[in-house]
Formats: C-alpha cells, sequence, structure tokens
C-alpha cells in the first residue's frame, strides 16, 4: 500500500479499465477486511471503499495483527498496492458540528479511532460528513442558498468541526492518513451542501494538509449545483476547483439519484436510472485532476437485469463516458440483437416458431422479429428509456397489428403500461406474453410483479415460481417471492426464500433486509436484529433501514442500541419521524428530559407530528403522577398534548382512554 505511481493513464481506449481509471465500489467487509479486497481485485476495479468496522456503535474493538497482515497482504502485488486507492468511510453516528459538548467530544473519539485503523491497514483517506449543527432547521422545501455566506447557526457549526478536526490532529501527530470531508445535500441542518462550507472548514483548520474532500454526484445534484448540460457540469467541476481545490479531492462518490434536482433528498440510483444525467459523470470521468482519485459506487448491490452485478454494470457505464467512442463497432445486427435481447432477458424464445389454427388452416406465426421488427422494437425501448410512454405503446401496438404473435411487443407493452400505473391492461399485456412463450423468464417474471401489484398474490406466487423454474438461481426472483409470501403472512416460506436470495448474493443488502422482515414475522427477534444489522454493514444506511433497525432493537428491549441507531437516523434524516423515534427509544431508558427534548425536536420540525404530542402528553403526565398530582401546570400541558394530537388523529383509543382514566379533560376548577 505504500507504493506512489506517477504514470498517468494512456488515451487510448485500450487504458480505458476500471483499474486505470482508479473506478470502483463500496463493497462489504463480512467475513474479513481482507475479503472486500479480494473481490474487488476480482472485479477488476481500480478503487474500493469500506467500513472498517462496525459503524452502528460508538466503541469497537482495536483491529488484530492478522486482520492487518492479512489486508495488507490482500493489497500487495495488485492496483491496490498503490497509496489513495483504498478509502475507508467513518460511522454515521459522528457529529463533529453538535453543539453538545459531551456529544461532540463522543464524536472525536469515534473518528479518531476509525482514523488509527486506516493509519494501521495503510488507507490513505476517510470519508465523514462534516456534520450537523442542530440549530434552527430549515423547511424540507426551502432550496439551498449556494452563494451567499452560511448562516449565523451554520458558521457556528462549521466552527465546531474545524476545532474538532484540530482536536483529533492533535491527539493523531504524524498520522498520514487524511479526513475527507463529503459534499452532502442539505437536507436538516446538514453542513456541507455549499462548497464554501468545506472551503471554510479547511481554511479554519490549523493542519489543513491533513484534510481532503469527497465529492458525491447524488448530493451534489440533490443539492443544486448545475448538471444538465456539459457546460453546466464543467463550470460545478469548476467551481469546486477554485473554491475548494480539486488537488485537495481524495475520493469520488460516483451515484445516480432517485430525487429531482436541488430536492436536498440523498437517494443514490444505478448510473443512467436517476436525475443526474450524464454530463455531470463525464465530466468527472474525463477531468485530468480527477483522473488519479478512485470513483466509488454507493448503489444498490444484487444483479442488473442482464444478470451482471450492478456494481459491475454502473462501472461499466462510467468507463464508457471515460472518452468519446464511436457510436458503433459493430454490425447492425449484432447492435439490434444485443438491444432487443435486453428487453426480452435473453430468453432465445424469439427463435421459436408456433402453429395456430385460422379458419381451419394451418399458419405459421412469428413470436420473433424480423430485422425490420428489431428496428422498432429498439425505437420502443429508448422511447421507454426516456419515459415517452404513449410513444413506446404506439410502436407495440403497430408492430402487434402486423403480427399478433410478436411476444416481445407484448412485454414491451406490459413494461410501458405498468410504468404508466396501469396494471389492469399490464396484466393483459404480460399474459398473453407468457401465452405465446411461456419458457421467457422476462414474461414470467413481469406476469408475477404486476399480480402482486394487483393483491392477486397467490397467482403471483405461481408465476413467480414458474419464473424460478427457468432461473432457479434468479436473485431478483427469490427475493419477489419472500416479499410475496409475507404479503400472506407464510413467514415460514418467506424464510426459505429470503435465506435462498441471501446465499446467492451475500453481499445484498436487500436480501438482508426480506429475511429481517421475515425472522419479525416469524417472531424471531434477535434472528430479525442480527439480519438488519448485517444489512447496515452491506450498504449505506438508508433512512427507512435505521427506522426498521430501531423498531428491532426496541423490541429486544436493546434500548441503549436504539438509541445510538436513532442518533444516526437523525443525522442522515432529520425529521420529525426520526426525532420520535430517538425520544421513544431514550424515553424506555428512563432518560426523560432527553427524552423530552427530542419529542420538542420533532415538533419544531412538524408542529402537528401527533406520535411526537403523545410523547410529550405521556412525559407530563408522569411528571404529574410523580408529584403526587400536584404540579397543575404539567397536567395541563399533558391534557393540552393529548387533545391536540386527538385533533389531528381523532382514532386513537389508547390516548382516549388516558384522557378518561386520569380524567385529564375535566376542569380542576
Amino acid at each position: 500500500m505504500a507504493k506512489t505511481s506517477t504514470t498517468t493513464p494512456s488515451n487510448s481506449s485500450s487504458a480505458l479499465t476500471a483499474e486505470s481509471l482508479w473506478v470502483g465500489a463500496h463493497l462489504s467487509v463480512a467475513g474479513g477486511l481482507h475479503l472486500a479486497v479480494e473481490e474487488a481485485k476480482a472485479l477488476h476495479f481500480g478503487g474500493l471503499q469500506v467500513f472498517t468496522r462496525n459503524q452502528r456503535v460508538w466503541v469497537t474493538p482495536p483491529l488484530e495483527a492478522d486482520e492487518v497482515t492479512a489486508f495488507r497482504a490482500a493489497c500487495a502485488s495488485s492496483v491496490f498496492e498503490e497509496r489513495g486507492r483504498i478509502v475507508s468511510h467513518n460511522s454515521y453516528l459522528v457529529n463533529l458540528a453538535s453543539p453538545d459538548d459531551a456529544a461532540r467530544a463522543k464524536s472525536i473519539d469515534c473518528e479518531c479511532a476509525e482514523l488509527e485503523r486506516c493509519e494501521q491497514l495503510g488507507i490513505a483517506a476517510s470519508v465523514a460528513h462534516p456534520g450537523a449543527h442542530l440549530g434552527t432547521p430549515r423547511k424540507p422545501k426551502d432550496p439551498n442558498d449556494l452563494l451567499s455566506e452560511p448562516t449565523a447557526d451554520e458558521l457556528g457549526g462549521l466552527r465546531r468541526i474545524a476545532a474538532s478536526i484540530d482536536a483529533i490532529h492533535a491527539r493523531l501527530r504524524g498520522y498520514e492518513v487524511r479526513i475527507a470531508l463529503e459534499t452532502t445535500t442539505g437536507s436538516g441542518t446538514n453542513l456541507g451542501y455549499a462548497f464554501r462550507h468545506l472551503a471554510i472548514i479547511r481554511e479554519l483548520v490549523k493542519a489543513p494538509e491533513r484534510v481532503a474532500f469527497c465529492i458525491d454526484t447524488c448530493h451534489i445534484v440533490s443539492s443544486g449545483y448545475a448538471h444538465a448540460t456539459a457546460k453546466d457540469a464543467d463550470r460545478t467541476l469548476a467551481a469546486f476547483d477554485e473554491i475548494c481545490g480539486l488537488q485537495h479531492v481524495a475520493v469520488m462518490h460516483m451515484n445516480d439519484s432517485e430525487a429531482l434536482p436541488a430536492s436536498r433528498r440523498d437517494l443514490h440510483a444505478h448510473i443512467g436510472h436517476g436525475t443526474c444525467g450524464k454530463p455531470i459523470f463525464t465530466a468527472v470521468m474525463q477531468h485530468p485532476k480527477l483522473a488519479r482519485v478512485p470513483k466509488t459506487l454507493e448503489t444498490e448491490k444484487g444483479d442488473a437485469p442482464n444478470g451482471k452485478p450492478w456494481d459491475l454494470v454502473n462501472a461499466q457505464a462510467l468507463l464508457a463516458m471515460a472518452k468519446k467512442l464511436p457510436l458503433a463497432r459493430a454490425s447492425k445486427l449484432a447492435c439490434m440483437f444485443f438491444a432487443v435481447s435486453l428487453l426480452v432477458g435473453c430468453t432465445g424464445q424469439w427463435f421459436k416458431r408456433t402453429q395456430v389454427t385460422k379458419a381451419g388452416q394451418p399458419v405459421v406465426l412469428r413470436t420473433e422479429p424480423t430485422v425490420d421488427e428489431a428496428d422498432v422494437l429498439i425505437a420502443a425501448d429508448r422511447a421507454m428509456a426516456h419515459e415517452d410512454y404513449d410513444t413506446a405503446l404506439r410502436l407495440f401496438r403497430d408492430l402487434l397489428n402486423d403480427n399478433p404473435t410478436l411476444s416481445p411487443a407484448y412485454l414491451g407493452m406490459g413494461q410501458a403500461l405498468m410504468a404508466e400505473g396501469d396494471p389492469q391492461r399490464a396484466e393483459t399485456a404480460f399474459a398473453r406474453a407468457v401465452k405465446l412463450t411461456p419458457a421467457s423468464f422476462a414474461s414470467q417474471f413481469g406476469h408475477a410483479e404486476v399480480l402482486s401489484v394487483l393483491g392477486r398474490f397467490s397467482d403471483s406466487i405461481d408465476a413467480f415460481r414458474r419464473a424460478l423454474s427457468i432461473r432457479p438461481m434468479d436473485f431478483a426472483t427469490n427475493l419477489a417471492l419472500a416479499k410475496t409470501y409475507l404479503e400472506i403472512d407464510q413467514s415460514s416460506n418467506a424464510l426459505i426464500f429470503a435465506r435462498k436470495a441471501a446465499e446467492i448474493d451475500p453481499t445484498s443488502a436487500a436480501a438482508q433486509v426480506q429475511l429481517a422482515e421475515a425472522w419479525t414475522k416469524a417472531g424471531n427477534g434477535s434472528e430479525a436484529v442480527r439480519a438488519y444489522e448485517i444489512a447496515i454493514e452491506l450498504a449505506e444506511p438508508s433512512k427507512e433501514l435505521l427506522l426498521a433497525l430501531v423498531q428491532a432493537y426496541g423490541a429486544e428491549k436493546r434500548f441503549e442500541e436504539a438509541v445510538n441507531t436513532a442518533q444516526a437516523l437523525l443525522l442522515i434524516a432529520p425529521d420529525a419521524n426520526a426525532a420520535e423515534r430517538l425520544g421513544w427509544a431514550r424515553f424506555r431508558l428512563g432518560r426523560f428530559e432527553e427524552a423530552l427534548a427530542a419529542y420538542e425536536q420533532a415538533l419544531t420540525i412538524d408542529p402537528n407530528h401527533w406520535p411526537s404530542l403523545n410523547g410529550v402528553g405521556v412525559l407530563k403526565l408522569n411528571v404529574w403522577i410523580k408529584s403526587e398530582k400536584k404540579l397543575d401546570a404539567a397536567r395541563h400541558e399533558a391534557r393540552a398534548a393529548f387533545q391536540q394530537s386527538l385533533m389531528i388523529n381523532g382514532d386513537q383509543p389508547k390516548v382516549t382512554a388516558l384522557l378518561i382514566k386520569y380524567r385529564l379533560s375535566d376542569d380542576p376548577r
């Protein structure tokens, strides 16, 4: 890991590989840190991001000597021997901007432990979210102001981050590993959404050479930076270069976005499947100052429709944008076959001829397309890719008017109708495709999905099983079967297929989540917690995943862990639901004042959040009862909170029962 190469990747197309362009992904360390390196090598990646520790807890055991040896041995004699290709991501619990001294001290300890591990492993940089100032939050729909100077709350948070980093540097004198501050979307009170925020932190620290940056493509688009055209993307990178300096970027996070631009939402999507657009990725892949920076994916794991791992598909999409290549090098027929084969799932069923009888005469009709029909199918596929479903449907109908047994046209029609939100008509189209080509996996799977949407779960299970008979080891089908069995409360069958999905793809967080839900339905809370914990190890935690883990910890009465997880949830999704869950977990631990603060934070975000009103009501009711019912102020506050909650949601018999039991509705005068 100590080697440093001075060569520059060639401009020839033969040099455009993931290794030469430092393209890679965040990979799982389940089973050992070194296994992430081995997986990256097997995928021929040139960049890698890992969690070096369980990022859901504050304190973790130090690395064992054999762990360090195995990791460094895996890096030896490979591209990962070159320093800078591997980065870590710190714990999501860390908030170096917290105004609470104790919480900030805890974050500093946690960050120091992470950097110590990186130094042992030879990892050059550790990605860190700058932090949340936890002052007055903006409304979710308020746009980011990317040009103005920070507000007073923001500047206070930025100064606390710089002071925290100084404390870390003082404790870890002589360390080579750098903190890489990541751009953010600006949700809640999170800092780092404006490039200026990162520059200010680096300017304030006493050892700026020990501070680097991480640019996340999803985050800068969701933050509001220009990206739609090549000029926009170039200007955005130029702005970062001017404000922060691209030479200080230690890692790029290459993620598309499910959320709208400038939405301040952090929802990662596969490359080309979101709202970021090609220009921003092209600008990054072709920028000379970013040539020797790891470009790591943080997108969902599993297999793409073509059967390849999504990480590999996304990496290949990035490589295609690294250099402008001729549009086509293969023959037109080869291109058409490739595109159309993707549309129908590469089943080979187009080459089957079906005999039907019409007017007493045997007639041979084609289920496979001619070259001209393939052209139309490709055009329809392109229309769908641009969400022009009307055009796609018109093209599919034109094909079927000429050839009513063209199975791929029915399949495409079903997909287009589903995308338009018309599952009833989509089911008819998929059913026709299945009847024409029953051995087509894509047709059976599409039919199963639409049946599930329609709530016909038994029929859906039958269709998924038919798809599974064609591809027994298909990850998506096993996962879908697990989910569908849960819909009809058959947890034992759900467990079978969730386990199978997890065996097929041990790196899939989605499989572990499905397994956790199945264990929960089966009444095995400890196994559910274990599966959720593995899911968080495998993927960047989402709001939904952390919320589920809080619930799972609570069900197992592991409230300290529930509090830690709720704190992490509040950092990445600072909304009323997250704050309420933190209040609930603190309440169960008997930390009533802290619980009240969390409930009040939730109500600051959303004054009509009735679960938080109930939390306040219960806490104030307890105060009144413990005072031997002498503190009338607490009684009034409890009554007001409960009554306001019932005004928002009148269907709460437990709250109504509390009002009656303690006669809170009575006028004490």
